[in-house]
């Protein structure tokens, strides 16, 4: 913790900030306002408002701690992150209950948090229109407009407790939903639609008991720890463990806050994972605990559409696939053949001939997301260790965990690339597997063969998972397919979803030593890809030429005129060898809402610091083109 002096210090910089931001909030309180939305389909509400309220109090307080404080970290809802990793970090959320403000109820406020090594320990919820305003300092005590509250001690078991969360909805359903349900069904009486104010409420002691939320970002909780602890609650995760920014992923967004120790403890009973048995001696769940705790990976799919928007969000092809391609499909569909399960006959020869390797080195699957995860199911035992080196594609963690595996993870940087030497002092007795993303999503570095093979030699006893998905936009000497007889501990995944165009068919393939990939043959199932598949990809295989125009447009044309105009406007980005780029662009959040109004999505991303950034996939050179001409027109 920092000593007293600077404590205070920091304690009446927060107070700033919060003056700040209501200075741009309030003359936009109960006023015509335009209002935007945010849409994130791996959320349980996917929909959000954002105004010009929210970002311009933003913009207000950043601009002060970058002039006071210009090595703090400052993680802000509407305008990204940077130096997340710094000793001190920030945490904004300028009107958290935008919904509340944009309909005229005066229930939303100003979050303000400050973190020490990622721990929250000052807090600032600032309610402009009624002037009402709580400090709370870990340690410290909580204040309300200058006067130290203190939470309710009366209210010591559940049937007498009030029950404060902002919507039913914010829960996923099943495991949230349930656990939920179990709390509020304990309680005297559940109210809803307060946001940050309901925390406000439990600190002040003003009757509100527990609060129980899920589906929380970092700003929307890092600045009421302190304000409940402050005055004598407690707040953690479901699980009990303490709400940190090292720890938002294991807590998956769902906390709860309570008055006294008493009430804590009941409601973590009822929030935690189902025990193995019952009252009655009947199980609650044969799952395996780890799994119980595991969110699913969601990517956000939903509103995108080919003839709405120029699709540069998720590194597919952007055009579609030659006629021959859907009109193999429909002539398929025509034979009435549907009833009958799949017939493979040589598509795996074909797709080792292209691959370049014998037809026993080579497996097809469900997609490459089959492969990575046939590869950990196959070579990781619970409890082992994975090398995931980051920022990266997130299905390589999700199968890690889902095997249970504890991952370490050296970093990528844009200035240095792979970090060949963490990877290599990382390896110890319990490494199971190490990940080779080559080249990387999001950031497109490319891993150098020399560097991947001297990591296959050091770790024998290692899975070494090489992801080629991109491998088409690479140089074919680039590829590990040809070491896979002297390193058996290697495995390539590929995919035919990014040049060839056909993601949504799903299928992908794997190249490895002949006994894994016999071996991994009687893990997958007989009939794991779907027959479509096998025809689209017959007829794709049989005329490839399309893939390679597309390939040559976009690495001699697309990806160098828009490097260049990066360069131009002094844009800094990570150097790829994919059909992407990390740029960082100022303001990335507000840019990519902007972009998305005239048509063309891209993808917000951090990396390894938490700075935000956009990963823009490349297109076609009209693509590209008419991507730099907005560009032209929203940047100064």
């Amino acid at each position: 913790m920092p000593d007293s002096a600077f404590l205070h210090e920091l304690c009446d910089f927060a107070e700033e900030l919060a003056k700040a931001a209501a200075a741009e909030i309030l003359p936009f309180w109960r006023k015509p306002i335009v209002v935007e939305s945010k849409i994130d389909s791996e959320r349980p509400v996917e929909e959000s408002p954002v105004t010009i309220a929210d970002r311009n109090a933003e913009k207000a307080m950043r601009a002060l701690i970058e002039a006071r404080y210009p090595t703090h970290g400052v993680i802000g809802e509407e305008l990204g992150s940077v130096r997340e990793g710094a000793e001190y970090c920030w945490v904004l959320d300028p009107i958290d209950g935008t919904k509340s403000f944009i309909t005229g109820k005066p229930l939303f406020g100003t979050l303000i948090g400050l973190c020490f090594h990622g721990a929250p320990i000052v807090g600032v919820i600032d309610q402009c229109v009624l002037k009402e305003r709580w400090v709370g300092v870990v340690g410290g005590g909580t204040k309300l407009n200058g006067t130290l509250v203190h939470t309710r001690s009366a209210s010591t078991e559940l049937k007498e407790t009030m029950l404060y969360a902002t919507t039913p909805e914010m829960f996923s359903s099943g495991f949230e939903t349930e656990r939920f349900d179990a709390v509020r069904a304990s309680v005297k009486r559940t109210l809803y639609g307060c946001d940050c104010y309901a925390y406000g409420l439990l600190a002040a002691g003003f009757g509100a008991d527990l609060v129980v939320e899920a589906d929380l970002c970092v700003y929307d909780y890092a600045a009421l720890v302190p304000v409940v602890l402050g005055a004598g609650g407690l707040m953690t995760d479901w699980s009990g463990q303490p709400l940190t920014l090292q720890r938002h992923g294991f807590s998956h967004g769902r906390v709860v806050a309570a008055a006294n120790a008493t009430i804590h403890a009941a409601a973590l009973e009822l929030l935690a994972t189902p025990s193995e048995n019952g009252s009655n001696g009947k199980p609650h769940s044969v799952l395996k605990p780890h799994l119980r705790e595991l969110a699913p990976y969601k990517p956000p799919l939903d509103g995108r559409s080919p003839d709405q928007h120029i699709l540069l969000d998720f590194n597919e092809r952007t055009i579609p696939v030659p006629e021959h391609i859907p009109a193999a499909i429909t002539k398929h569909m025509a034979t009435k053949g549907l009833q009958c399960y799949p017939a493979y006959g040589d598509l795996n020869e074909n797709i080792a001939e292209y691959a370049g390797v014998p037809a026993d080195q080579c497996m097809f699957t469900n997609g490459s997301d089959q492969g990575i995860d046939l590869i950990i199911r196959a070579c990781c035992a619970s409890g082992t260790e994975a090398i995931i080196p980051a920022p990266t594609f997130a299905m390589y963690e999700q199968a890690a965990l889902t095997e249970n595996l504890v991952i370490k993870r050296p970093f990528f940087t844009r200035e240095r690339g792979f970090p060949t030497d963490e990877v290599i002092a990382a390896v110890n007795d319990k490494t199971s597997l190490i990940v080779l993303s080559n080249p990387n999503n999001p950031t497109g570095t490319p891993i150098a063969k020399a560097d991947m093979v001297k990591i296959a030699l050091f770790a024998p006893n290692c899975a070494i998972l090489i992801d080629e998905c991109y491998y088409e936009f690479m140089p074919p000497e680039s590829s590990m397919k040809n070491e896979l007889a002297r390193l058996p501990n290697v495995f390539v995944t590929r995919t035919f979803s990014k040049t060839w165009g056909i993601p949504s068919l799903r299928l992908g393939y794997l190249l490895s030593a002949e006994h894994n990939i016999r071996a991994l043959c009687s893990v997958r199932g007989p009939y794991d890809v779907n027959q479509l598949s096998v025809v689209a990809v017959r007829a794709a295989m049989s005329a490839p030429q399309y893939v390679f125009d597309y390939v040559k447009e976009h690495n001699t044309i697309a990806r160098p005129a828009f490097e260049r105009y990066l360069d131009k406007k002094g844009i800094v980005y990570w150097p790829s060898s994919a059909n992407y780029i990390f740029c960082y662009f100022p303001e990335p959040m507000e840019l990519e809402a902007k972009l998305r109004a005239r048509g063309i999505l891209v993808r917000p991303k951090k990396d390894a610091d938490g700075v935000t950034g956009l990963r823009v996939s490349i297109g076609t050179a009209a693509q590209t083109d008419q991507l730099i001409s907005t560009l032209e027109q929203l940047l100064p």
